[in-house]
């Protein structure tokens, strides 16, 4: 199996596969981090999701974070989601939950440049934390592109339908 350099090569790779064959596409990746500056956005005070490639099939995300930038506990809408590592740092929690509101047992592990993770909602929730101590990139592979996710609220202790909106759609700002 060849290493996978280029961004073009991944959208070519993920789009001539089946879901069961992301994993080891992820695996093969080597793509230099500043091939993606052409699709990162910044914001002081969250992360930006900026849509790569998005088909029936995979929906392909670049999150950019800034440093100590972390997100709300959230499920993926039934998708397997895998974090591939590009730039710094993240850190993963995740959340076992009991009857959907208490959640209980955070398990925690930390992603290298280069790692990747997988998360699924039969393993319950989990969060993000950018804990680099600079800028840091991270690309989600989803088996089919989520629109809605369910996010933890601290203050009502429930769960709560998002909408999730890219700040970016295949390089191009969206309003």
């Amino acid at each position: 199996m060849h290493i996978v350099t280029t961004i073009e090569q991944l959208i070519d790779e993920l789009n001539n596969a089946n879901s069961k064959q992301f994993s080891e596409i992820l695996k093969r990746v080597n793509i230099p981090s500043s091939s993606f500056d052409s699709y990162s956005t910044w914001c002081e005070d969250n992360y930006t999701r900026n849509c790569i490639a998005r088909t029936k099939e995979y929906e392909m995300i670049l999150l950019c974070w800034e440093k100590g930038i972390k997100t709300a506990i959230h499920n993926h809408g039934g998708q397997d989601c895998w974090v591939y590592q590009i730039r710094g740092k993240i850190e993963e929690c995740r959340y076992k939950s009991v009857d959907q509101e208490v959640l209980e047992n955070p398990f925690k592990h930390v992603i290298e440049e280069g790692g990747l993770t997988y998360m699924n909602d039969k393993y319950g929730y989990h969060s993000l934390e950018n804990i680099s101590g600079t800028r840091a990139l991270t690309l989600h592979v989803y088996n089919a592109p989520i629109d809605t996710c369910k996010v933890y609220d601290k203050e009502s202790e429930n769960f709560n339908t998002k909408s999730l909106k890219y700040d970016t759609f295949e390089g191009v700002q969206v309003d």
